[in-house]
């Protein structure tokens, strides 16, 4: 339970990272590298972690587009 737990924590602390990086970058690219830093943190490729940024960003964005 308590390996579970942490493993949780750091996936959380892992997407408020990402949340933040979206926010605050000019380009999805700024925010991958910002990810890719703590990509130590989450058992994710690089692939998929560029997806999920990706995602996050069209996800983000995409209220002020449409907004």
């Amino acid at each position: 339970m308590g390996m579970s737990s942490y493993i949780l924590d750091l996936e959380e602390q892992f997407d408020a990272k990402v949340l933040d990086a979206i926010k605050e970058s000019e380009h999805v690219s700024e925010a991958v590298a910002v990810a890719m830093k703590h990509k130590d943190m989450v058992n994710m490729t690089d692939a998929e972690i560029e997806d999920y940024v990706h995602e996050g960003w069209n996800e983000v964005w995409s209220e002020y587009a449409f907004g």
